[in-house]
């Protein structure tokens, strides 16, 4: 589905596809998250989606209101609507994560700390 360079890393579309979970309809969104050493995404929520954060290779931690979990290669954590989340790559290879998101909508996304907003802030003018 394509590749999407972001300034942790980058993230791979794996599949969008509708689907029917209990009496919701809506988009299941799977990408892959590759977090370069130490580097993290922004802290973060999304009002209606909810995620699945599956570790597939690497060593990562996940930061939520309630303090950091580390998260173990083979082990996922839920992340629910409104449940504020960064996840942040603890080694010095990357991190390769699966993010399993209902319903799927890239659009809900509200940044509350962006390491990277003034690099963001660039390369919107550079366009």
């Amino acid at each position: 589905m394509g590749r999407i360079e972001k300034p942790w890393g980058y993230e791979e579309h794996v599949l969008s596809t509708q689907v029917d979970v209990g009496d919701k309809v809506g988009m299941l969104g799977i990408r892959r998250l590759v977090i370069d050493a130490d580097e993290m995404t922004s802290y973060s929520y999304h009002e209606e989606q909810s995620d699945i954060i599956y570790l597939e290779e690497g060593n990562a931690q996940i930061r939520k209101e309630g303090g950091i979990q580390e998260l173990e290669k083979g082990n996922a954590i839920v992340i629910r609507s409104n449940e504020k989340h960064q996840i942040q790559n603890i080694d010095t290879q990357v991190a390769k994560i699966l993010e399993i998101s209902f319903p799927y909508k890239p659009e809900d996304l509200h940044r509350v700390e962006d390491p990277y907003a003034e690099a963001r802030d660039d390369d919107e003018q550079e366009e």
